[in-house]
């Protein structure tokens, strides 16, 4: 088809839905119809996020920050550890009971995968005067800053 008939073409479409008003700019047509499109995705998404079945290891789970909670863990049980430094969660299996101990080793090293580092585990406790009894677990940069800490998901 050549160009020209093309351009004539569209501009007669163009002028036939400008007598109409399929054009017309009405700003209560366009909130209107943009607020059915936004309800009915919304309504789309939301049926099929809660169609989905909830598989174990799913959901909100608390950092383990004592030696008590860290020993817990078993073989086959997974772990995340998550690195504040890279913004990096690695999910691990509990493959002995020397890879738990090591978790809790003052002076230990646990390697983060993402950032290729090795960070130092230090524990603080417990107290000798009638303090609290829990040894607490932080994993440190070389800078002695916190950088990461271990999440069971059991």
């Amino acid at each position: 088809m050549p160009d020209r008939i093309r351009v004539a073409r569209f501009t007669f479409c163009m002028r036939r839905m400008s007598k109409t008003g399929a054009t017309t700019k009405n700003p209560a047509m366009k909130s209107l119809f943009r607020t059915l499109l936004v309800v009915a995705v919304s309504a789309g998404f939301a049926s099929t996020a809660s169609a989905e079945p909830r598989s174990k290891g799913t959901g909100t789970f608390k950092s383990a920050s004592t030696a008590e909670e860290i020993q817990k863990l078993k073989k086959g049980d997974r772990y995340a550890l998550v690195c504040t430094k890279c913004k990096s969660i690695t999910v691990k299996e509990v493959a002995d009971e020397k890879e738990v101990a090591a978790l809790c080793h003052n002076g230990g090293t646990v390697h983060c995968d993402s950032c290729k580092k090795d960070y130092t585990v230090k524990t603080l406790g417990p107290r000798s005067k009638g303090g609290s009894t829990v040894t607490e677990v932080t994993i440190v940069n070389a800078e002695g800053k916190t950088c990461m800490f271990v999440v069971p998901m059991q």
